[in-house]
Protein backbone atom coordinates (compact mmCIF):
# COMPACT_ATOMS: atom_id res chain seq x y z
CA UNK A 1 0.00 0.00 0.00
CA UNK A 2 1.38 3.23 -1.03
CA UNK A 3 -0.01 4.87 2.09
CA UNK A 4 1.45 2.42 4.27
CA UNK A 5 4.10 4.78 6.85
CA UNK A 6 6.11 2.13 7.26
CA UNK A 7 9.51 1.42 4.70
CA UNK A 8 8.54 -0.40 1.72
CA UNK A 9 10.32 -3.84 1.90
CA UNK A 10 9.16 -4.91 -1.71
CA UNK A 11 10.06 -3.29 -4.91
CA UNK A 12 6.18 -3.72 -5.89
CA UNK A 13 5.09 -1.49 -2.93
CA UNK A 14 7.91 1.30 -3.89
CA UNK A 15 6.79 4.01 -5.98
CA UNK A 16 8.79 5.24 -9.11
CA UNK A 17 12.46 4.64 -7.48
CA UNK A 18 13.68 2.87 -10.68
CA UNK A 19 16.80 5.49 -11.15
CA UNK A 20 17.79 4.76 -7.28
CA UNK A 21 17.46 1.54 -7.71
CA UNK A 22 19.29 1.15 -10.84
CA UNK A 23 22.15 3.52 -9.42
CA UNK A 24 22.79 1.29 -6.26
CA UNK A 25 22.68 -1.41 -8.65
CA UNK A 26 25.72 0.15 -10.97
CA UNK A 27 27.47 1.21 -8.06
CA UNK A 28 27.45 -1.79 -5.90
CA UNK A 29 29.49 -3.58 -8.17
CA UNK A 30 32.30 -1.26 -8.51
CA UNK A 31 32.73 0.43 -5.02
CA UNK A 32 33.15 -0.20 -1.28
CA UNK A 33 31.56 2.32 -0.16
CA UNK A 34 28.34 3.70 -1.11
CA UNK A 35 26.17 6.86 0.39
CA UNK A 36 22.25 6.84 -0.02
CA UNK A 37 21.48 10.29 0.41
CA UNK A 38 18.64 12.46 1.31
CA UNK A 39 16.80 15.06 3.32
CA UNK A 40 14.26 13.74 6.14
CA UNK A 41 11.50 12.58 4.83
CA UNK A 42 12.41 11.54 1.17
CA UNK A 43 12.43 7.46 1.10
CA UNK A 44 15.99 6.47 1.81
CA UNK A 45 14.64 3.53 4.10
CA UNK A 46 12.21 2.33 1.43
CA UNK A 47 15.12 2.69 -1.39
CA UNK A 48 17.66 0.66 1.21
CA UNK A 49 14.90 -2.42 1.84
CA UNK A 50 13.99 -2.82 -1.64
CA UNK A 51 17.49 -2.73 -2.68
CA UNK A 52 18.17 -5.93 -1.02
CA UNK A 53 15.70 -7.71 -1.89
CA UNK A 54 16.31 -10.69 -3.57
CA UNK A 55 20.22 -10.36 -3.18
CA UNK A 56 22.32 -11.33 0.32
CA UNK A 57 22.53 -8.25 3.00
CA UNK A 58 20.78 -6.96 5.89
CA UNK A 59 20.11 -3.46 6.97
CA UNK A 60 21.10 -1.59 10.61
CA UNK A 61 19.10 0.99 12.02
CA UNK A 62 21.96 2.78 13.93
CA UNK A 63 19.35 5.27 15.49
CA UNK A 64 19.31 4.89 19.18
CA UNK A 65 22.29 2.66 19.20
CA UNK A 66 24.77 3.76 22.21
CA UNK A 67 26.59 1.01 23.32
CA UNK A 68 28.22 -1.92 21.06
CA UNK A 69 25.10 -4.19 22.78
CA UNK A 70 22.85 -2.15 20.85
CA UNK A 71 25.12 -2.48 17.61
CA UNK A 72 25.23 -6.01 18.37
CA UNK A 73 21.70 -6.40 19.24
CA UNK A 74 20.24 -3.88 15.90
CA UNK A 75 23.01 -6.23 13.72
CA UNK A 76 21.36 -9.83 14.67
CA UNK A 77 18.12 -8.20 13.93
CA UNK A 78 18.81 -6.94 10.39
CA UNK A 79 20.33 -10.89 10.00
CA UNK A 80 17.25 -12.51 11.32
CA UNK A 81 15.27 -10.46 8.19
CA UNK A 82 17.44 -11.79 6.00
CA UNK A 83 17.66 -15.21 7.63
CA UNK A 84 16.12 -16.92 4.78
CA UNK A 85 18.55 -16.40 2.58
CA UNK A 86 21.89 -16.87 4.96
CA UNK A 87 20.52 -19.76 7.52
CA UNK A 88 23.07 -22.98 6.46
CA UNK A 89 25.76 -20.43 6.01
CA UNK A 90 25.70 -18.50 9.52
CA UNK A 91 24.99 -21.92 11.24
CA UNK A 92 28.53 -22.28 10.75
CA UNK A 93 30.37 -19.39 11.94
CA UNK A 94 31.84 -19.41 15.40
CA UNK A 95 30.03 -16.71 17.99
CA UNK A 96 26.55 -17.20 16.29
CA UNK A 97 23.35 -19.13 17.48
CA UNK A 98 20.73 -19.31 15.09
CA UNK A 99 17.48 -20.30 17.19
CA UNK A 100 14.31 -20.61 14.68
CA UNK A 101 13.64 -17.08 13.00
CA UNK A 102 16.38 -15.34 15.67
CA UNK A 103 19.69 -14.92 15.60
CA UNK A 104 22.18 -14.39 18.67
CA UNK A 105 25.97 -12.79 18.62
CA UNK A 106 28.36 -13.59 21.00
CA UNK A 107 30.32 -10.62 20.95
CA UNK A 108 32.44 -10.83 24.76
CA UNK A 109 33.95 -13.59 26.25
CA UNK A 110 34.61 -17.50 24.89
CA UNK A 111 34.02 -17.85 21.32
CA UNK A 112 33.30 -14.04 20.73
CA UNK A 113 32.51 -12.69 17.10
CA UNK A 114 33.64 -9.26 16.17
CA UNK A 115 31.66 -6.94 13.83
CA UNK A 116 34.76 -6.88 11.54
CA UNK A 117 35.10 -10.92 12.33
CA UNK A 118 31.62 -11.37 10.84
CA UNK A 119 32.36 -9.47 7.71
CA UNK A 120 35.03 -11.32 6.97
CA UNK A 121 33.48 -14.62 7.30
CA UNK A 122 30.32 -12.99 5.43
CA UNK A 123 32.88 -12.06 2.42
CA UNK A 124 32.96 -15.44 1.76
CA UNK A 125 29.80 -15.89 0.66
CA UNK A 126 30.40 -13.59 -2.64
CA UNK A 127 28.69 -10.38 -2.92
CA UNK A 128 27.30 -9.11 0.28
CA UNK A 129 25.75 -5.79 1.67
CA UNK A 130 25.71 -4.44 4.67
CA UNK A 131 23.43 -1.05 5.00
CA UNK A 132 24.03 1.15 8.02
CA UNK A 133 20.80 3.52 8.04
CA UNK A 134 20.73 6.87 9.81
CA UNK A 135 24.15 6.27 10.65
CA UNK A 136 24.96 10.20 11.58
CA UNK A 137 23.03 8.86 15.27
CA UNK A 138 26.82 7.42 15.79
CA UNK A 139 28.65 8.97 19.05
CA UNK A 140 31.91 7.67 20.34
CA UNK A 141 33.29 4.93 20.81
CA UNK A 142 31.50 3.16 18.54
CA UNK A 143 31.73 5.68 16.32
CA UNK A 144 35.28 5.13 15.79
CA UNK A 145 34.76 1.73 15.92
CA UNK A 146 32.57 1.26 13.11
CA UNK A 147 34.55 3.81 10.89
CA UNK A 148 37.40 1.13 11.24
CA UNK A 149 35.42 -1.68 10.25
CA UNK A 150 34.22 0.30 7.18
CA UNK A 151 37.69 0.93 6.21
CA UNK A 152 38.80 -2.50 7.14
CA UNK A 153 36.26 -3.84 4.87
CA UNK A 154 37.20 -1.04 2.36
CA UNK A 155 40.86 -2.31 2.21
CA UNK A 156 40.20 -6.14 2.57
CA UNK A 157 36.98 -7.51 1.95
CA UNK A 158 36.61 -7.83 -1.70
CA UNK A 159 32.80 -8.41 -1.85
CA UNK A 160 31.23 -6.52 0.90
CA UNK A 161 30.01 -3.42 0.01
CA UNK A 162 28.74 -0.93 3.00
CA UNK A 163 25.74 1.59 1.91
CA UNK A 164 25.42 4.37 4.59
CA UNK A 165 22.33 6.33 4.95
CA UNK A 166 21.54 9.61 6.37
CA UNK A 167 19.17 12.44 6.49
CA UNK A 168 21.67 15.02 8.02
CA UNK A 169 24.25 15.09 5.15
CA UNK A 170 26.69 17.01 6.28
CA UNK A 171 26.90 14.97 9.26
CA UNK A 172 27.24 11.96 7.63
CA UNK A 173 30.19 12.81 5.54
CA UNK A 174 31.50 14.69 8.65
CA UNK A 175 31.03 11.33 10.11
CA UNK A 176 33.36 9.64 7.46
CA UNK A 177 36.27 12.15 7.84
CA UNK A 178 37.59 11.16 5.12
CA UNK A 179 39.45 14.79 4.85
CA UNK A 180 40.97 14.18 8.10
CA UNK A 181 44.61 12.13 7.78
CA UNK A 182 43.91 10.69 11.65
CA UNK A 183 40.68 9.02 10.41
CA UNK A 184 41.04 5.41 8.72
CA UNK A 185 38.61 6.07 5.97
CA UNK A 186 41.42 9.44 5.07
CA UNK A 187 41.72 9.38 1.22
CA UNK A 188 39.05 7.09 0.19
CA UNK A 189 35.97 7.20 -1.99
CA UNK A 190 32.59 6.92 -1.13
CA UNK A 191 30.17 6.82 -4.28
CA UNK A 192 27.27 9.38 -3.41
CA UNK A 193 23.23 8.59 -4.64
CA UNK A 194 20.95 10.99 -4.11
CA UNK A 195 17.34 10.05 -3.44
CA UNK A 196 15.48 12.23 -5.05
CA UNK A 197 12.08 14.41 -3.88
CA UNK A 198 9.34 13.47 -6.61
CA UNK A 199 7.97 16.18 -9.75
CA UNK A 200 4.81 17.65 -9.50
CA UNK A 201 3.65 15.00 -11.93
CA UNK A 202 5.00 12.29 -9.72
CA UNK A 203 3.53 13.76 -6.49
CA UNK A 204 0.37 13.73 -7.60
CA UNK A 205 0.40 10.59 -9.79
CA UNK A 206 1.50 8.99 -6.15
CA UNK A 207 -1.52 10.24 -4.65
CA UNK A 208 -3.95 9.53 -6.95
CA UNK A 209 -3.19 5.87 -7.33
CA UNK A 210 -2.69 5.75 -3.51
CA UNK A 211 -6.14 6.99 -3.05
CA UNK A 212 -7.14 4.67 -5.58
CA UNK A 213 -6.10 1.52 -4.15
CA UNK A 214 -8.44 2.05 -0.89
CA UNK A 215 -11.33 3.17 -2.96
CA UNK A 216 -11.33 7.15 -2.39
CA UNK A 217 -11.41 9.80 -4.82
CA UNK A 218 -10.61 12.80 -2.84
CA UNK A 219 -11.26 16.63 -4.91
CA UNK A 220 -8.26 17.29 -7.17
CA UNK A 221 -8.18 20.65 -5.10
CA UNK A 222 -7.39 18.99 -1.84
CA UNK A 223 -4.77 16.65 -3.83
CA UNK A 224 -3.27 19.78 -5.73
CA UNK A 225 -2.91 21.66 -2.35
CA UNK A 226 -0.67 19.22 -1.09
CA UNK A 227 1.35 18.37 -4.17
CA UNK A 228 2.15 22.08 -4.09
CA UNK A 229 2.73 21.98 -0.26
CA UNK A 230 4.78 19.48 0.31
CA UNK A 231 7.02 19.87 -2.89
CA UNK A 232 7.45 16.36 -3.84
CA UNK A 233 8.92 14.66 0.34
CA UNK A 234 6.81 11.39 -0.18
CA UNK A 235 7.06 11.01 3.41
CA UNK A 236 4.63 14.22 3.73
CA UNK A 237 3.26 12.65 0.84
CA UNK A 238 2.28 9.71 2.92
CA UNK A 239 1.09 11.24 5.95
CA UNK A 240 -1.37 13.31 3.86
CA UNK A 241 -2.51 10.45 2.42
CA UNK A 242 -3.22 8.28 5.43
CA UNK A 243 -4.36 10.73 7.58
CA UNK A 244 -6.90 11.97 4.65
CA UNK A 245 -7.83 8.34 4.23
CA UNK A 246 -8.11 7.61 8.14
CA UNK A 247 -10.18 11.12 8.19
CA UNK A 248 -8.54 13.35 10.13
CA UNK A 249 -9.16 16.11 8.15
CA UNK A 250 -8.96 18.08 4.86
CA UNK A 251 -5.82 19.74 3.71
CA UNK A 252 -5.14 22.49 6.43
CA UNK A 253 -6.04 20.35 9.10
CA UNK A 254 -3.37 17.68 7.92
CA UNK A 255 -0.95 20.02 6.78
CA UNK A 256 -0.82 21.86 10.64
CA UNK A 257 -0.64 18.43 12.05
CA UNK A 258 2.59 18.38 9.53
CA UNK A 259 3.65 21.58 10.58
CA UNK A 260 3.63 20.58 14.54
CA UNK A 261 5.49 17.39 13.61
CA UNK A 262 8.56 19.32 12.48
CA UNK A 263 8.35 22.23 14.84
CA UNK A 264 8.83 19.24 17.76
CA UNK A 265 12.13 18.33 16.06
CA UNK A 266 12.94 21.79 15.47
CA UNK A 267 12.34 22.72 19.18
CA UNK A 268 15.30 20.29 20.15
CA UNK A 269 17.97 23.01 18.49
CA UNK A 270 19.90 25.41 20.43
CA UNK A 271 17.99 28.99 21.07
CA UNK A 272 20.59 30.24 18.38
CA UNK A 273 20.18 27.54 15.58
CA UNK A 274 15.96 28.58 16.49
CA UNK A 275 16.50 31.97 15.95
CA UNK A 276 18.96 31.57 12.31
CA UNK A 277 16.20 29.50 11.14
CA UNK A 278 13.81 31.94 12.42
CA UNK A 279 15.31 34.61 10.33
CA UNK A 280 15.69 32.61 7.39
CA UNK A 281 11.64 31.73 7.45
CA UNK A 282 11.10 35.23 7.38
CA UNK A 283 13.18 36.60 4.38
CA UNK A 284 16.41 36.54 5.59
CA UNK A 285 18.75 35.37 2.44
CA UNK A 286 22.15 36.09 3.18
CA UNK A 287 25.01 36.04 5.91
CA UNK A 288 24.54 39.99 6.97
CA UNK A 289 20.28 39.87 6.65
CA UNK A 290 20.47 37.02 9.75
CA UNK A 291 22.78 38.64 11.39
CA UNK A 292 20.80 41.75 11.54
CA UNK A 293 17.40 39.82 12.40
CA UNK A 294 19.70 38.05 15.44
CA UNK A 295 21.06 41.34 16.86
CA UNK A 296 17.68 42.88 16.68
CA UNK A 297 15.95 39.83 18.60
CA UNK A 298 18.76 39.45 20.64
CA UNK A 299 19.88 43.34 21.26
CA UNK A 300 23.50 41.62 21.49
CA UNK A 301 26.40 41.85 18.67
CA UNK A 302 27.41 38.58 17.47
CA UNK A 303 30.15 37.83 16.38
CA UNK A 304 30.99 36.76 12.92
CA UNK A 305 32.41 32.79 13.58
CA UNK A 306 29.94 31.59 16.01
CA UNK A 307 27.39 32.74 13.53
CA UNK A 308 28.69 31.05 10.46
CA UNK A 309 29.26 28.08 12.72
CA UNK A 310 25.63 27.53 13.24
CA UNK A 311 24.60 28.22 10.06
CA UNK A 312 27.20 25.60 8.84
CA UNK A 313 25.96 23.18 11.38
CA UNK A 314 21.63 23.92 10.19
CA UNK A 315 23.45 22.88 6.71
CA UNK A 316 24.91 19.80 7.63
CA UNK A 317 21.91 19.22 9.65
CA UNK A 318 20.44 19.47 6.42
CA UNK A 319 17.19 21.92 7.19
CA UNK A 320 18.88 25.23 5.01
CA UNK A 321 20.71 25.66 2.25
CA UNK A 322 21.59 28.77 0.31
CA UNK A 323 20.06 30.61 2.76
CA UNK A 324 16.72 28.70 2.21
CA UNK A 325 15.02 24.99 3.85
CA UNK A 326 15.15 22.32 1.47
CA UNK A 327 11.85 21.51 3.83
CA UNK A 328 8.35 23.66 3.23
CA UNK A 329 6.97 22.17 6.48
CA UNK A 330 9.81 22.94 8.03
CA UNK A 331 10.34 26.58 7.34
CA UNK A 332 6.23 26.84 7.96
CA UNK A 333 7.62 25.50 11.30
CA UNK A 334 10.61 27.66 11.81
CA UNK A 335 7.83 31.14 11.97
CA UNK A 336 6.78 29.61 15.24
CA UNK A 337 10.18 29.54 16.70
Amino acid sequence: MLFDLRPKKSKKDLFDREWELEELERASDRYPLILLLGIRRIGKTSVAWCFLEGRRGFLVDMRGVVRRADLYERVSRGLEESLGKMRRFLRGIRGIKVAGTEVEIRWRGTDSLSFSGLLTELNKLGRFVVILDEVQYLRQPLLSEVRETIAYAYDSLDNVTFILTGSEIGMVKSFLKMDDPSSPLYGRYAHEVEVRRFTKDQSREFLVRGFEEVGMAPPMAEVERAVEFFDGIVGWLVIFGKSYVDGRGNFEVIAEMATRMALNELMKLSPREKLVLRAIAEGARSWSQVRKFIEEKEGITVAKSSLSRTIKRLERLSLIKDYGFLDPVYERAALRL
